[in-house]
């Protein structure tokens, strides 16, 4: 028996440095007191990100660390500056109570956190965000027009962390001109483009082409092209706000037999646009006001606002109220036009290369 004791004595031993390294943990003890076992994650956003097992995740604030003690050496990155791109691949490991990052044969010893930015940050997906939707869309006009109408709109959009795109198209059939005299058919169609260039500090620069087709009011089309200065109030994905003042070039290809115009002009314009409600929940608000340099007295408004609700993950149901306002308009035209209208179509969002 006693030749067995030896071999058991060496088993114990092996046993035990096994559950040692089995059972290894993390130990983080925050300034209250409060000691976590587990593993640290990460470093982000001024907290630390520290799974203690039963409780999941839980992220203590920097300045609520006394210490940290990590169960052994492992592969990390870490980010002194300002810039999260530029972290550094190395080792992460403690030596008498300090974290040390040991990296291409130097180490740097951390004596808190104050300096560090970050350690084992997630890297943003900075992919640009791609949205596009197409409806149908079923009106009821007052104003020059009075009756009802059937149309389409579509919109592709690419938002990117300083660029956003845009190509949208409008369009109605059917609708008759309010007018004793002289009643056609109104063949409305919008399609336009506009990039925006948004700085780090929000300041915008814009540029805009619009192009209408609407022998309705007297052209065979109308281009409008816009440059010029803006400002994003809000920048959230879900909720922005954007302001800007163009300088505009407009012409007219005028018809029955009337001299074709272009002439230089102004516009004042801002759009909100919020998502909410489990992304379920779509709200778009515009509104420019056109100026004339040739006819200043002319001034033109056109609003929007558009109120959408997605179901059954890719479709849209909605409404849409429009308002135009020509303080100066054709013989027999009314000054306001109001549009009601109801939408139904299909929409996708998600980032792409």
């Amino acid at each position: 028996m006693m030749m067995y004791r030896p071999l058991r004595a060496l088993l114990l031993s092996v046993l035990v440095l096994f559950a040692g390294a089995l059972f290894a943990a993390d130990t983080l003890v925050t300034t209250d007191g409060d000691t976590l076992v587990g593993k640290f994650e990460k470093l982000e956003a001024g907290e630390v990100h520290f799974n203690s097992g039963a409780l999941g995740t839980i992220k203590v604030p920097v300045a609520k660390v006394a210490s940290l003690e990590l169960d052994g050496e492992r592969d990390a990155t870490l980010r002194l500056g300002d810039d999260i791109k530029q972290q550094q691949s190395g080792k992460l490991l403690t030596r008498d109570g300090k974290l040390v990052f040991r990296t291409n044969g130097t180490e740097t010893t951390i004596e808190n956190f104050a300096g560090v930015n970050g350690i084992n940050e997630s890297l943003p997906d900075e992919r640009p965000i791609w949205e596009v939707s197409a409806l149908g869309t079923f009106s009821m006009t007052a104003g020059n027009t009075n009756t009802y109408s059937l149309g389409y709109r579509f919109d592709i959009k690419r938002t990117g962390k300083h660029n956003f795109m845009t190509w949208y198209g409008r369009g109605s059939y059917f609708q008759d001109r309010n007018l004793e005299i002289d009643p056609v058919r109104e063949r409305k169609h919008h399609f336009g483009y506009l990039y925006r260039y948004i700085f780090d500090f929000r300041l915008t620069v814009e540029v805009t082409e619009d192009l209408y087709l609407n022998e309705f009011a007297g052209y065979h089309y109308r281009s409008i092209t816009g440059i010029g200065p803006g400002y994003q109030i809000l920048n959230d994905p879900k909720l922005w706000w954007n302001v800007a003042a163009h300088l505009t070039y407009t012409y007219e290809d005028q018809i029955g037999g009337a001299e074709d115009r272009g002439y230089l002009g102004a516009r004042a314009r801002t759009e909100l646009d919020w998502v909410g409600v489990n992304d379920t929940l779509h709200v778009n608000f515009k509104s420019e006001v056109l100026f004339d340099f040739d006819e200043f007295k002319n001034i033109n408004v056109n609003n929007s606002l558009l109120v959408e609700y997605k179901f059954g993950g890719y479709f849209t149901a909605g409404l849409l109220i429009e308002h135009s306002f020509d303080n100066l308009p054709p013989p027999e035209f009314k000054k306001h036009d109001f549009r009601l209208t109801f939408t139904i179509g299909i929409s996708w969002s998600g980032r792409w290369i």
